[in-house]
């Protein structure tokens, strides 16, 4: 993220309009670029697949299997998300930048053994199910792997300066899938679901080899220490756990919906609860913004800030401590406020347009009464997760994981509550998740930051 905020420090400090839209539009690529280019790529195969008029049950098919690979991707990249980020932290920090390609390789390995268990058994109940395509399998399969290590990728490739390099590794991807779908299409006699879960490994292979070979030429030096990162989990387990814990909870009222709604449907061996998911998929749509302005806002106002702060600690007098204390804190809760209130109103702007605009692409019913509250949801959830980042910044693990646990526990018991009160309740879960733990996470930051000084003086001097 320094590399972010160098850049965009740099294009702020200039203040014709012109430079704030380059600013903008540099933070919007490099946050949330890469998912941009994806949910177009997803857009793009929901078209294809009504332009070449594959039937409905083959469509459901298609996206109950490629949801469940991907909802399990993430999780299994949440199992070293947090970790692997401290451990990249502390290797830069500690000019040992050798550890992080070996960690790449290392991480890799490790999800490609728990995705591959995953798809395993998904690719048997298949065929035991009836779905008896070897092709099929096997590209279900290597799909499963190929996104994990995509998702593994994302920890690594944000300790790189070389960002519009990442969105276009992205784009060449999908690019180059596209391609491909149209040579099988053509000149093939593949079945279409075939020939884009082909395209789709494509995709994802090409994207991994280019942000492999973006972090080997960023790191000049690697050594083969491949599993050095293993040691974090002991190290420092409440962080591993805050990272898994809210991971795992944002989907939490998708797979209990699955199991045990009403809403929810059987295909194959998958149930899903088609109009939960998507209006959690618009929902997320309607926050995407909320990365960006955090980065922005963070990168460009609060780091600063927070780097003359913890300097201070090292060599300043109590006076000097006192008077960086107290300028980032209330650069932290003006910059805090600011991103509450600013995404809030995009958020109701954009959710009301919504409420207008989605009828008219089709989407109506229980999709458009989920909509509303899981918008509001997702909302008080990224904004939990940033008041954990910053619990992050200042090294409260301890706090970052009571917030998260927060997190499961009452987005859990919330969402075993909806599925007694009836359908209608069901987006209510992660709402009430999500704001339970904001609170949480927000008095905890509160709390910290009366005994900042004797914690943080504590660690510099270890």
């Amino acid at each position: 993220m320094a590399g972010i905020g160098f850049e965009l420090r740099k294009i702020f400090k200039k203040t014709t309009m012109s430079s704030r839209i380059r600013g903008i539009v540099f933070a919007t690529m490099t946050t949330i670029g890469p998912t941009i280019i994806f949910l177009a790529m997803l857009i793009s195969i929901n078209v294809t697949l009504d332009a070449l008029n594959v039937n409905e049950s083959q469509q459901i098919f298609f996206s109950s299997a490629t949801l469940y690979l991907f909802l399990f991707s993430i999780i299994i990249s949440g199992t070293t998300g947090t970790t692997i980020t401290r451990f990249i932290s502390d290797r830069i920090h500690e000019n040992e930048e050798e550890y992080i390609p070996s960690a790449m390789f290392g991480t890799s390995i490790f999800v490609s053994l728990l995705s591959s268990l995953f798809a395993s058994i998904i690719v048997v109940l298949l065929y035991l199910d009836g779905v008896t395509d070897i092709v099929l399998l096997a590209s279900l399969y290597i799909l499963s792997i190929v996104v994990s290590i995509t998702y593994n990728l994302m920890f690594f490739i944000s300790a790189l300066k070389e960002y519009l390099k990442i969105t276009a590794a992205f784009f060449f991807g999908v690019l180059l899938g596209g391609l491909t779908f149209y040579l099988l299409y053509q000149f093939t006699d593949l079945n279409v679901l075939i020939a884009i879960l082909i395209s789709m490994i494509v995709v994802f292979t090409v994207i991994n080899l280019l942000l492999i070979y973006l972090v080997l030429t960023f790191f000049n030096h690697t050594n083969r220490n491949y599993f050095a990162f293993l040691s974090y989990y002991k190290k420092y387990p409440y962080l591993f756990l805050s990272g898994l814990f809210y991971i795992v909870t944002l989907y939490i009222p998708n797979i209990l919906y699955w199991i045990y709604s009403d809403i929810a449907i059987q295909v194959s061996i998958f149930r899903v609860a088609p109009s939960y998911d998507m209006a959690l998929f618009l929902a997320i749509l309607v926050n995407l913004s909320t990365p960006v302005i955090f980065v922005v806002k963070v990168e460009t106002k609060f780091f600063e800030k927070y780097q003359k702060y913890v300097g201070s600690l090292i060599n300043g007098t109590y006076g000097i401590i006192e008077k960086y204390r107290k300028i980032m804190l209330k650069t932290m809760d003006i910059e805090l406020f600011y991103i509450y209130e600013v995404q809030l109103i995009i958020t109701i702007i954009l959710t009301c347009a919504g409420i207008l605009v989605l009828p008219m692409l089709g989407f109506g019913g229980m999709v458009l009464n989920y909509f509303l509250l899981l918008s509001i949801g997702v909302y008080c959830t990224y904004l939990m997760y940033f008041t954990v980042i910053f619990l992050y910044y200042f090294d409260d693990q301890f706090g970052s994981f009571i917030t998260t646990f927060t997190f499961f526990v009452t987005t859990v018991l919330a969402s075993i509550a909806a599925l007694q009160l009836g359908v209608s309740y069901y987006p209510a879960a992660l709402f009430v998740g999500g704001i339970v733990s904001w609170i949480v996470g927000f008095f905890r930051l509160r709390t910290f930051m009366k005994t900042i000084n004797a914690r943080l003086y504590c660690k510099s001097a270890e």
